[in-house]
């Protein structure tokens, strides 16, 4: 069986700063889970980021 892969959305509606620890805390969460962080990635549009990850 191959990776199994998801991606994840975070989104804060008040500030760069509030998404930028909302990433940090699911990075570290992600991480201790035992999925490999693939990318992160942030959108022009509002402040949203998309993270992949693989087991």
């Amino acid at each position: 069986m191959g990776k199994q892969y998801k991606v994840i959305k975070i989104s804060s509606n008040w500030s760069l700063e509030k998404l930028k620890k909302k990433v940090e805390d699911a990075l570290n969460k992600i991480s201790t889970e035992g999925w490999e962080i693939i990318s992160v990635s942030f959108t022009n549009y509002g402040y949203t980021a998309m993270i992949t990850i693989a087991k």
